[in-house]
C-alpha cells in the first residue's frame, strides 16, 4: 500500500526496513500458538497439499522455542545481579520502586528493557509527565497515576513507527516521533479500545509539543482517516526518549542478535512439521492388492475381518516405510538444534586475542564479550533515562547506572583452562584459583574457602589407613637431656 504523506500514520524507510524482522522475532519468543495463527508465513504449503491435511499438519506442531530459552540465558547474565546506582538524588530514588506507575520497580523495569532491545536490536523508553489541566486527554497510564510526577514508559520499537533526528553539534538531537499507542473510552459498561498516534516535536519556532490523533471513525477499516484530537505544549528542551541499541548500524536501524537464531528456529519448525507427517505415513502401512481385484467394494481392515478376493491370483499384502526419510529428517532436527546452541553460546564468547589494560574498555567500561559490551550501553541507556527524570524534576543530575558485567562465559572454557595450568604450574595460589572460578561463575557466590578446607582436612583424614599411629615408640627411649 502506498504512503499517504498526509497521514500521521505514514511510517518512516527505516521502521519498514525493521518491521519483518521484528514481526519474526516476535512470533517465534510468543511461541507455538502464535507460530500456528502465522500459517503459511512460517510454515509453507506444500504443492498438491490439501487445506484439510495442511490444517492438520500445522495444528499437530510444536515449536522447540530455543529462540527464547537463549533470550533468557542472554539476559540472565547482566542480571543476575541487581542494577547498581550512585549519586541519585534522593527525589528520584524514591520513584524506583513504581517507575512506571504500573507496579514495576526499576530492576524489573530494566530487566524487560534491555531483553526487549536485545532482542530487536534496539527499544525505547519515554520518560513521561502526567498533564495537569483538567481537560487534557490522559492515557491509560495517565489513569492509573495517583501523583503527578515523571514516570517512565516502555516503548516497543514495533509501536514507534516514526522518528526523525538531525546532527547538533556532533551529537543526534530528535526533533520529532509519533508512537502508535491504545486508548480506552467507555460504551455504556463495556470499555471500547482506540488506537491513537502521540506525535512528539521539538521545533525552534514553537518548542516541545504533543498532539494527539484519533481516528474519525473507528469502524472504518477500509479508509482509515485521522483527526487532531488534543494538543499541549511540554517545558524541556529536548525529547524525553531515550533508545537502547544492542547491536546500532544507523539512525532506526541495526542487526537484532536474534534473527539468525529465530531463522534457525523457524527452519526447526518446518523440519519438525515435515517429520512430524513422515513419522505418520510410516506408522501406516499401506496394504496392497496384487493380481486380482475386490469388485470396488470398501476393504475394512481390522482384527476379526476377513479379506476376499474373486480372483484366485489375488495376493494381500502390506506396503510399509524403510526408514530412511525418518532418519534423514532426524539428522537434520539434531543438526539445527547443534546450530541453535552453538549460536547462542557465540554471543557470550571472549574476542579473540589478548587484551591489554587500555583496550578492555568501551566507552570508559570493561567490554570483553558482545553480551557485555550490550550490557555497557544498556547502563549507559539507563543513565540518560535518570538524566531525563531529573530535567522533569528540575533537578541537576540524575546519577548513573551500571549494570553488572563480570558474568562467566558460557561455552569458553579458555579462561579456566589457563588457569589451570598456572596452578599446575604453581604460578598461582589455590586460593587465587578458587576465587577467580568463583568470580566466573564456576562456583556459586555463597562458596566458603575455608569451609571447604575444612571439609577436605576431614576428607583425608577418613581416607587414612585405620592402623596408622602418629606416635613413634622410639621417641619414649630418647634422652631430651643428652641432645
Amino acid at each position: 500500500m502506498p504512503k499517504d504523506p498526509k497521514s500521521p500514520e505514514v511510517t518512516s524507510d527505516a521502521y519498514d526496513a525493521m518491521k519483518n524482522a521484528w514481526n519474526k522475532i516476535q512470533t517465534v519468543l510468543d511461541g507455538t500458538d502464535d507460530m500456528r495463527s502465522a500459517g503459511r508465513i512460517f510454515l509453507p504449503q506444500h504443492f498438491g497439499e490439501s487445506n484439510d491435511s495442511y490444517k492438520e499438519r500445522l495444528e499437530r506442531n510444536t515449536l522447540l522455542n530455543l529462540t527464547k530459552l537463549t533470550l533468557t540465558s542472554w539476559v540472565g547474565r547482566p542480571f543476575s545481579k541487581p542494577m547498581t546506582f550512585t549519586d541519585v538524588p534522593p527525589a528520584i530514588e524514591a520513584l524506583f520502586t513504581n517507575i512506571d506507575l504500573v507496579g514495576n520497580d526499576v530492576q524489573v523495569y530494566g530487566r524487560d528493557w534491555f531483553s526487549d532491545g536485545l532482542s530487536k536490536s534496539y527499544s525505547h523508553t519515554l520518560i513521561d509527565f502526567p498533564r495537569t489541566d483538567a481537560e487534557g486527554v490522559r492515557t491509560l497510564r495517565d489513569d492509573r497515576a495517583e501523583n503527578i510526577r515523571p514516570h517512565w514508559i516502555h516503548i516497543r520499537p514495533e509501536d514507534l513507527f516514526f522518528a526523525d533526528a538531525e546532527m547538533v553539534n556532533g551529537r543526534e538531537v530528535l526533533r520529532e516521533i509519533r508512537i502508535m499507542e491504545e486508548v480506552t473510552e467507555r460504551d455504556g459498561f463495556a470499555e471500547v479500545f482506540q488506537p491513537q498516534i502521540r506525535r512528539i516535536t521539538m521545533f525552534e519556532d514553537e518548542g516541545g509539543r504533543v498532539r494527539l490523533y484519533r481516528l474519525a471513525d473507528p469502524r472504518q477499516k477500509d479508509k482509515r482517516e485521522w483527526i487532531l484530537h488534543d494538543e499541549y505544549p511540554f517545558s524541556l528542551p529536548v525529547i524525553p526518549l531515550v533508545t537502547f541499541y544492542s547491536n546500532r548500524e544507523a539512525f532506526m536501524l541495526g542487526q537484532p542478535p536474534l534473527e539468525d537464531l529465530a531463522d534457525l528456529n523457524i527452519a526447526h519448525w518446518q523440519s519438525t512439521s515435515d517429520q512430524r507427517a513422515v513419522l505418520t505415513v510410516a506408522r501406516f502401512p499401506i496394504l496392497s492388492v496384487s493380481g486380482g481385484t475386490v469388485d470396488g467394494k470398501e476393504i475394512v481392515v481390522g482384527p476379526r475381518r476377513l479379506l476376499y478376493s474373486p480372483d484366485p491370483q489375488a495376493r494381500f499384502s502390506y506396503v510399509e516405510h524403510t526408514g530412511k526419510a525418518i532418519e534423514a529428517g532426524q539428522k537434520d532436527l539434531e543438526s539445527l538444534e547443534t546450530n541453535m546452541a552453538e549460536y547462542g553460546a557465540e554471543f557470550l564468547k571472549r574476542r579473540p586475542g589478548s587484551i591489554t589494560a587500555t583496550q578492555r574498555t568501551l566507552d570508559t567500561a570493561e567490554a570483553t564479550s558482545p553480551l557485555q559490551d550490550t550490557a555497557i550501553r544498556f547502563g549507559h541507556s539507563m543513565t540518560q533515562a535518570l538524566n531525563y527524570t531529573a530535567m522533569w524534576m528540575k533537578l541537576e543530575e540524575g546519577g548513573t547506572a551500571e549494570v553488572y558485567t563480570d558474568f562467566s562465559f558460557s561455552g569458553d572454557q579458555t579462561d579456566l583452562n589457563f588457569l589451570r595450568d598456572l596452578r599446575k604450574m604453581r604460578e598461582i595460589s589455590r586460593v587465587a584459583l578458587l576465587t577467580e572460578s568463583q568470580r566466573r561463575g564456576v562456583l556459586a557466590d555463597g562458596y566458603d574457602m575455608e569451609a571447604d578446607e575444612l571439609l577436605l582436612e576431614e576428607e583425608a583424614l577418613k581416607m587414612m589407613p585405620a592402623d596408622v599411629d602418629f606416635e613413634s615408640d622410639d621417641d619414649e627411649d630418647v634422652d631430651v637431656s643428652e641432645s
